[in-house]
């Protein structure tokens, strides 16, 4: 006889756990992803260094979520966190750069410098973008945050006087909060020029990770406005990439070939924004976001 599969274990289910667990399992589970990828990230991954800043982002959105469990404590996590994010994006800013020379080498832009000496200057950018990238990754902020998220997680929760909230109704509220804070910024997106578009991706952002953690949880709404808020958000965050390498351009020469990059970059925003706006109407149809309100107030208890 065959031999059976062996079965996935069970995820656990937010009715199933106190506030404090969750909180422990999610946040156990990024510091897992930051440990897996941070060796690769150091070696130069741009994948790895990505990874391991989406996993401290959804820390993030965890420390939020979870804040009246243990304020300090996630307070201090929170700006740590921030600190280490922002260090991490001089290399991200520099995958721009990277990014935006092979275009302009793709359109004739380099044409005045040999083969040889555009893989040169390619091999310092990326060589200092490895530099940023392992200074972030050794910095004080980073080393603190995974020793304070070490010595939580082995610790066991407080003993408390009253029960803590239903883990279901700490993330149904949290999102109340930010579903609240996107429609705000999408109400000022205007044209969605730079800042406001970058203004309502980073609102998107925590909406996408609280829903990735706790929609499964929530009911088929909230995973079905999860997965279209998903999709947007991607989108939007292409658009912020061809805004950043778009100012970037400014620093090229004048000429034919910084005018080819520089319309290539706007050609793609556009196509980006056009798939934002599609995600955004599903995401947005009223009979779903109803429906998503209706679900989201029954479990934070309003």
């Amino acid at each position: 006889m065959a031999r059976r599969a062996a079965a996935k274990p069970r995820r656990p289910r937010l009715q199933d756990e106190t506030a404090d667990r969750t909180l422990r399992r999610l946040l156990a589970a990024q510091l897992a992803i930051v440990r897996t990828r941070e060796p690769t990230a150091r070696r130069g991954s741009v994948e790895a260094l990505h990874d391991v800043r989406v996993a401290l982002r959804r820390m993030r959105s965890l420390t939020t979520t979870f804040a009246k469990l243990e304020p300090k404590f996630l307070a201090d996590l929170d700006d740590r966190l921030s600190r280490t994010c922002d260090r991490m994006g001089d290399a991200r800013d520099l995958d721009v750069w990277i990014e935006l020379f092979r275009d302009l080498a793709a359109s004739g832009g380099a044409a005045e410098l040999s083969g040889r000496d555009q893989r040169r200057i390619l091999a310092a950018w990326r060589r200092r973008r490895t530099q940023l990238a392992a200074e972030a990754l050794a910095c004080g902020p980073f080393r603190r945050t995974k020793k304070m998220l070490r010595e939580f997680l082995r610790g066991r929760p407080p003993r408390r006087a009253d029960p803590p909230p239903a883990p279901a109704a700490c993330a149904a509220r949290r999102i109340l909060k930010m579903r609240e804070l996107v429609a705000k910024r999408y109400a000022r997106v205007g044209n969605f020029s730079k800042g406001p578009a970058h203004d309502l991706r980073r609102a998107g952002r925590r909406l996408r990770y609280l829903s990735e953690f706790f929609a499964a949880d929530l009911g088929r709404e909230c995973v079905r406005a999860g997965r279209w808020i998903t999709k947007a958000q991607a989108a939007l965050g292409k658009v912020h990439d061809c805004d950043n390498a778009l100012e970037l351009s400014r620093e090229l020469p004048a000429g034919r070939a910084g005018t080819a990059v520089r319309r290539h970059l706007r050609k793609r925003r556009a196509a980006q924004l056009r798939k934002f706006k599609a995600a955004w109407r599903r995401y947005a149809d009223r009979r779903l976001q109803k429906a998503w309100q209706t679900r989201l107030e029954a479990w934070a208890g309003k």
